[in-house]
């Protein structure tokens, strides 16, 4: 399914908060969630690059969070002024995108108990649940109606598990355990039917630019792969241990029913896809969405992922522009943008 070719700026009025959102998210997770575990403890000497990552995350996330929730709380009022987007869809997505809005500003202040983190999950699943056939529906955004139905089924298939898994420690009943694996399993199946729509629809009738994905997701596989060799040795150096306990952050438990490799190499090619979608967003703003989508992929418990999907489900049917003539475009979220 093309993304570019029938999409343009007035297709989609508010593409570059999203672009900008996008960017930082993408900054705070590689920061926060991967490089800043793995330098703590690592070797002395890099304090300084300690400081420095520490700093990157403290300012992106916020920035993230803030940024999110306030797009999702314009765009929900700009939802209560769409009558074509009918009573149903406003009734369930509103109170479900303020709710993930609610979660995301309470996980600032404290962590959220198992059943805030539930509500976080299963609201942000079902404002993506209820704009995917609005997505799918118009050919500008029929990509990203994709990229979004397959994000929240895996989701959804990754949350039940991670709380089969956490309810099956607690009872230690291996039974749970092995079902959670399955859905996680489930889960990471369509999680690589998402990368693969992903790149199919980043280089539609471009077959130079998805040998250019494929080639790179193979090599920063390969590259990764050999330097995590590297640092599980006797006496290795600071960065192979770095990027080994980076990977172990990435490939958090409960594991799905497949070599880490295959893990290792999926998580390689959402970062190549999501990369590439941004670096199309400034052609196809809509590319954005999908940037987004690949970045909450597998982590719907966490806050700021959860939010991520949310802005990228809610985006469409508030801002994509509308197919009657007669219905009012929304007003872009940036002046003159």
């Amino acid at each position: 399914m093309p993304l570019g070719a029938r999409s343009s700026p007035s297709d989609f009025s508010s593409g570059m908060p999203v672009i900008a959102l996008a960017l930082l998210a993408l900054l705070a997770s590689v920061s926060g969630r991967l490089l800043a575990p793995a330098l703590f403890g690592a070797a002395t000497g890099i304090e300084r690059w300690i400081q420095v990552t520490q700093a990157t995350a403290n300012l992106a996330s916020p920035i993230v969070a803030v940024g999110g929730v306030a797009f999702t709380l314009r765009a929900v009022g700009v939802t209560l002024t769409r009558s074509s987007l009918g009573i149903a869809y406003r009734m369930l997505v509103i109170p479900a995108a303020i709710a993930t809005s609610a979660m995301l500003m309470a996980a600032v202040a404290r962590v959220l108990e198992p059943a805030l983190v539930s509500v976080l999950a299963v609201s942000a699943l079902v404002t993506a649940a209820m704009s995917v056939p609005i997505a799918l529906g118009r050919p500008a955004t029929r990509a990203v109606g994709m990229v979004l139905a397959l994000t929240a089924l895996s989701g959804a298939f990754d949350f039940a598990g991670v709380r089969l898994s956490l309810w099956a420690v607690d009872r230690v009943s291996s039974t749970a355990f092995r079902v959670a694996s399955v859905l996680v399993t489930c889960g990471f199946a369509l999680e690589i039917l998402l990368v693969a729509v992903a790149f199919t629809c980043l280089g539609y009738r471009k077959p130079v630019r998805t040998a250019v994905f494929t080639a790179s997701t193979i090599a920063l596989t390969l590259l990764v792969a050999w330097i995590v060799h590297l640092g599980r040795q006797p006496y290795a150096s600071t960065g192979p241990i770095i990027v080994a306990r980076a990977v172990a952050e990435l490939l958090r438990p409960p594991a799905p029913l497949v070599p880490s490799a295959v893990r290792l190499t999926l998580e390689m090619a959402s970062l190549v896809a999501a990369v590439a979608a941004l670096v199309l967003a400034r052609r196809s703003p809509a590319a954005a969405l999908i940037a987004l989508c690949l970045l909450a992929r597998g982590s719907l418990d966490v806050p700021i992922p959860a939010l991520l999907l949310v802005v990228a489900a809610i985006a469409v049917p508030a801002y994509a522009r509308p197919d009657d003539p007669e219905e009012p475009e929304a007003a872009p979220l940036v002046p003159g943008n």
